[in-house]
């Protein structure tokens, strides 16, 4: 069995290296840039997302309005045609008669 060749008189050898070493310690507060690198690419993707999202968001308000404004014209459009054609049937019964 493995079990019984593991000494247990020296348990500081199967520890990790010591942290009281300076080229082994974890360098945590140290800048890394290629992190800061990435937020700040993801901040500028968001703010011009951002930016788009404002944009496409006036030109859809504006073609609504601009929809909502052809659909009164073709109303208006209508009404005068119907009354167009009511004033030529009036006129075409006169004519006949």
């Amino acid at each position: 069995m493995l079990t019984n060749e593991i000494s247990t008189k020296e348990p500081e050898k199967f520890l990790l290296n010591s942290v009281g070493k300076k080229s082994d310690q974890l360098k945590t507060n140290q800048p890394l840039p290629l992190i800061a690198n990435q937020e700040q690419k993801s901040t500028e993707s968001k703010v011009i997302l951002l930016a788009k999202i404002n944009q496409l968001e006036k030109q859809l308000k504006q073609t609504t309005t601009e929809r909502d404004n052809l659909k009164q014209l073709v109303q208006q459009e209508k009404q005068r045609a119907d009354q167009a054609e009511q004033q030529l049937r009036v006129i075409i019964k006169s004519l006949y008669q």
